[in-house]
C-alpha cells in the first residue's frame, strides 16, 4: 500500500487503514453512531449531508474506525477537498489503495478489478464539488464489487440507486454547550464557565446555529476573549470567527468559508435564488419562496436543499416548510446587499404578504372566521418583519398589512402589534378603511394589555371613521371590540349597549360569527352581574352558532364561561371540567395563548381542591403561556387567578416558590396533562437531596444568579452557592446549564 496523503496509515490489530488518530473527542452525535452504523450493516452506500461545519466529516471518521474489526481488507478514506482544482476522484481513489492497472487502463476499471472479492469500506470524502464523479464511482464499484460497502459525506446526496442518505442535524443545546467548553479548555485549560457565563455561551452556540465548526471557532477565542466579548462580535460580525490548524481545509477555516464554499458550487439561478431567500425569517413555504425569489422553480428549490443550503421543516399541522440557517441567512443578506437586490427582494416579500392580508381580511370582515388567519400562523415573524420594514418606507402599505394579520398579532405578538399599530396611525396619513383596521387592532391589544382608555380613544375615533367611511361591516366590529372593552373594565351597562348594537349590526350584515361574538359576550356581562340563569342561555345560543360556522375558538370562548357557571352553580365540579377540557382541546390546536390559559386557570381553581400543588403549577403554566404573547389577563381573570395562588400557596407553604417556578417551565402539552389529571408521576428524589437544594435547583433552571436567588430566599450567597456545590455532587453533573436541564426533566 502506498501512504495516504497525510502519511497516516496504519493497522487496527490486523485491518489495515489510512484514517487518522483522533485530536479531539468527539462530542454528542450518540443517536446518530448507533442509527447509522445500523444502516451500515444493511446498505452498502450511505451518505451524510448537511451544511458546512455540522460536523459530517468527523462522524465519517468515528463510523469508520468503529468498522475496523468489520471490514477485513480496510477501511480507506479519500479525501477529495484537498488542493486548489477539483481532484480526478477516480485517480485519488486509487493512489489511496495504492492500486495500479496495465499501462492505459481507466482507473475505474482497476479499482473494480481489484476490489472484486475484497471486503473494504471506502470513505469518499467532500464529494460536494465532484458530486457527479463520486456517483459514477459508487455506483461502478458497488455494481461489480459484491463486498464493497461506501460512506460519502457531502452537501448533497450522490442520487446513486441504493444510497441511503442522513442528514445531519445541529447539536442539541446541551451537546453544543459541552463541546465549546471542551474545545474552550484546550485553549485555555482552566477555563471554568460560572452561573453567567453559562448563559452566555447557551446564547453565543444558539447564535451559531449550533454548528460544530461554528462552536468549536468561537472556543478557541477564549484564550484571548471572553464568551461575552465573542458574542458581541458575533452580533456585528459573524467572519470574525476564523482559526483552525495549519492543515485545517481553507474552507473550514471560518464559518463564512463554510458557507461560501457551498455558495460556489451554486449556479447563476441558484445563487440568485439564494440570497433572496435572505428576506424570510423564520422559513417559508413553496408559494412565498417562488413570489419572493427570481427564477426559483421547486426544482431549484430541491437543489438548494440537496445541497445543503436549505433547511426541510414538517410543521405540527403537516405542512412543508424551509429555512435558513441564522448563519447561513446572515451570509444570504451580505450578498443580497452587495447586488444590490435588497429593497427589491423585500418589496417583493411586502407584496407577497401584503396578498396574504388582504385574502385574510376579506375572510374575517365578512364572516369573522379564523380559518384562512389559521393557515398563517407559521408566518408571524415574517408579517412581523414586513410590517417593521415597510414602517419606515411604506408605512400606508405596512398598515394595509397589519389590518389584515391583526388577529397574528393577537395571539402572537400583542405587545409588537400595539406598538406597531399606533406608529403607524401616526406616520400614514390616510383616512381609509384600513386605517379604521389599523385603529380596531390597536384598540383590541390595549385591551389586552389593560389600558381601557387607550381602547376607547382608539375605538372612538375608528368608529367615526367608519362611520363617515359608510363601512357598516368595521362599525359592527368596532361596536363589538367597544362592548368588550367595556365588559372588561367592568362598565357593564355601557357594554351592553355596543354589544347589542353589534349583535343586530352584525345579523342585518348575515355575519354570523360577529354576531355570536356579540353574544358570546353579552352573557359574559350577565355571568360578571351574578345573573348566570341569562348568562347560561346566551352563552348556549353563541355556542350554536359557533359549532355551525366551525369557529373553534369561539366554541372555546363559550365552554370556558359556561365552565365557570357549572362550577359556581353545583358542587359537583365534573361538569366545569368537562367544559374547561372541551375549552382546551378547541383552542390547543391553534397555539392560541389567549383564552386557552384562561381555561387552564379555570381547571387550576377545580383541581386545588384536592391538589394546591398541582393548581399553583397550573396557574404559573398559565401565565407563562400568557406572556409569551405580551398582554395581561382581564381583571375578572386576574381575581381567579390570585384567589386560586393564595389558596395553594398557604396549603403547601414553603415549596410555592419551587412548585410556581416548575409550572413556568411546563409547555402547553403538560400543563394540560397535568390540569386534568393525565401527569405521569415525577421522578424520584435522589437520595440526599433536601427540599432547599430542590428549590435552589428550580431557581437556577429559571436562569438567576446566585445573588438573585439568596436575595429571593433571604439566603447569604455562599449559602446558595453551598447548595448548587452539594446538589450537582449528589446527582453527578458538572455545571449550571446540566443541572436546569436536569429541573426540566423532573417537571415535564
Amino acid at each position: 500500500m502506498a501512504s495516504t496523503s497525510s502519511g497516516t496509515e496504519g493497522r487496527a490489530g490486523s485491518v489495515e487503514h489510512n484514517l487518522p488518530a483522533p485530536l479531539t473527542s468527539l462530542v454528542g452525535r450518540a443517536r446518530e453512531l448507533e442509527r447509522i452504523t445500523e444502516s451500515l450493516r444493511a446498505t452498502r452506500l450511505v451518505t451524510l449531508t448537511g451544511p458546512g461545519g455540522v460536523g459530517k466529516t468527523r462522524l465519517a471518521l468515528t463510523l469508520a474506525r468503529r468498522q475496523l474489526s468489520r471490514r477485513p481488507d480496510g477501511v480507506w478514506i479519500v479525501d477529495l477537498a484537498s488542493g486548489p482544482e477539483p481532484p480526478d476522484v477516480e485517480a485519488e481513489a486509487a493512489r489511496v489503495l495504492d492500486v495500479r492497472g496495465p499501462r492505459g487502463t481507466p482507473a475505474t476499471d482497476a479499482l473494480r478489478r481489484y476490489l472484486t472479492d475484497r471486503d473494504v469500506l471506502l470513505v469518499l470524502d467532500n464529494c460536494e464539488h465532484v458530486v457527479d464523479a463520486c456517483a459514477e464511482l459508487a455506483a461502478a464499484l458497488l455494481s461489480t464489487c459484491a463486498s464493497v460497502r461506501i460512506m460519502a459525506t457531502s452537501r448533497e446526496s450522490l442520487g446513486v440507486d441504493g444510497e441511503t442518505v442522513w442528514r445531519l442535524k445541529p447539536l442539541g443545546p446541551e451537546d453544543a454547550y459541552r463541546l465549546f467548553v471542551e474545545r474552550a479548555r484546550q485553549r485555555q485549560p482552566d477555563f471554568m464557565p460560572g452561573e453567567e457565563t453559562d448563559a452566555t455561551i447557551a446564547e453565543l452556540c444558539a447564535r451559531l446555529d449550533r454548528l460544530p465548526l461554528a462552536i468549536e471557532l468561537a472556543a478557541a477565542r477564549v484564550s484571548v476573549m471572553s464568551p461575552d466579548e465573542v458574542l458581541a462580535g458575533l452580533k456585528t460580525r459573524l467572519g470574525m470567527l476564523g482559526g483552525g490548524g495549519r492543515l485545517t481545509p481553507v474552507h473550514h477555516r471560518t464559518v463564512r468559508a463554510a458557507v461560501e464554499w457551498s455558495h460556489q458550487l451554486l449556479d447563476p439561478v441558484e445563487q440568485e435564488a439564494f440570497r433572496s431567500l435572505a428576506v424570510f425569517v423564520g422559513g417559508f413555504d413553496a408559494s412565498a419562496a417562488r413570489a419572493v425569489a427570481p427564477g426559483l422553480s421547486l426544482d431549484v428549490l430541491a437543489r438548494l436543499v440537496d445541497k445543503s443550503l436549505v433547511a426541510v421543516i414538517q410543521t405540527a399541522r403537516g405542512r412543508t416548510r424551509y429555512r435558513l440557517l441564522e448563519t447561513v441567512r446572515e451570509y444570504a443578506c451580505e450578498l443580497l446587499l452587495e447586488a444590490d437586490e435588497w429593497d427589491a427582494a423585500r418589496e417583493r416579500h411586502l407584496r407577497h404578504v401584503s396578498a396574504l392580508a388582504d385574502v385574510a381580511r376579506e375572510e374575517w370582515l365578512s364572516t369573522g372566521a379564523q380559518r384562512f388567519v389559521n393557515q398563517l400562523d407559521d408566518d408571524y415573524e415574517n408579517v412581523r418583519a414586513v410590517v417593521e420594514w415597510a414602517a419606515g418606507s411604506d408605512p400606508c402599505a405596512a398598515m394595509r398589512v397589519l389590518g389584515g394579520t391583526r388577529d397574528l398579532f393577537f395571539r402572537f405578538g400583542q405587545a409588537d402589534g400595539l406598538r406597531l399599530a399606533e406608529v403607524l396611525l401616526e406616520r400614514c396619513p390616510a383616512r381609509d378603511r384600513h386605517r379604521v383596521e389599523a385603529q380596531i387592532s390597536a384598540g383590541q391589544l390595549a385591551i389586552s394589555s389593560g389600558d381601557p382608555e387607550r381602547a376607547r380613544s382608539l375605538l372612538a375615533q375608528a368608529r367615526e371613521l367608519s362611520a363617515e367611511l359608510g363601512e357598516p361591516v368595521l362599525e359592527a366590529w368596532v361596536r363589538f371590540f367597544q362592548g368588550l372593552g367595556d365588559t372588561l373594565a367592568g362598565s357593564l351597562e355601557t357594554g351592553r349597549e355596543h354589544l347589542q348594537a353589534s349583535r343586530a349590526l352584525h345579523g342585518e350584515l348575515g355575519i354570523r360569527i360577529g354576531e355570536a361574538r356579540s353574544i358570546a359576550v353579552l352573557g359574559m356581562t350577565f355571568l360578571l352581574a351574578n345573573e348566570a340563569g341569562r348568562a347560561k342561555e346566551l352563552l348556549e345560543a353563541a355556542l350554536a352558532i359557533y359549532e355551525a360556522e366551525q369557529d373553534r375558538w369561539g366554541q372555546g370562548q363559550c365552554h370556558t364561561f359556561l365552565g365557570v357557571i357549572a362550577e359556581s352553580s353545583a358542587s359537583d365540579t365534573s361538569r366545569a371540567t368537562a367544559h374547561y377540557r372541551k375549552a382546551v382541546d378547541l383552542l390547543r390546536p391553534s397555539r392560541d395563548a389567549t383564552l386557552l390559559p384562561v381555561a387552564l386557570i379555570c381547571q387550576a381553581g377545580v383541581l386545588g381542591r384536592r391538589d394546591p400543588a398541582g393548581a399553583l403549577k397550573v396557574v404559573a403554566a398559565a401565565c407563562a403561556i400568557r406572556a409569551r404573547v405580551g398582554g395581561e389577563f382581564a381583571p375578572f381573570y386576574r381575581v381567579r387567578l390570585e384567589r386560586i395562588r393564595a389558596a395553594g400557596e398557604q396549603a403547601v407553604g414553603d415549596d410555592a416558590g419551587l412548585l410556581s417556578a416548575q409550572g413556568a417551565r411546563l409547555g402547553i402539552d403538560d400543563a394540560v396533562a397535568l390540569a386534568f389529571g393525565d401527569q405521569a408521576p415525577r421522578p424520584a428524589l435522589p437520595a440526599g437531596v433536601s427540599a432547599r437544594e430542590l428549590e435552589v435547583a428550580g431557581l437556577v433552571a429559571e436562569g438567576l444568579t446566585n445573588k438573585a436567588i439568596a436575595s429571593r430566599l433571604h439566603l447569604s450567597v455562599r449559602t446558595v452557592e453551598s447548595h448548587v456545590r452539594h446538589l450537582l455532587a449528589k446527582v453527578a453533573l458538572e455545571n449550571r446549564t446540566q443541572l436546569a436541564s436536569w429541573v426540566r426533566e423532573r417537571t415535564q
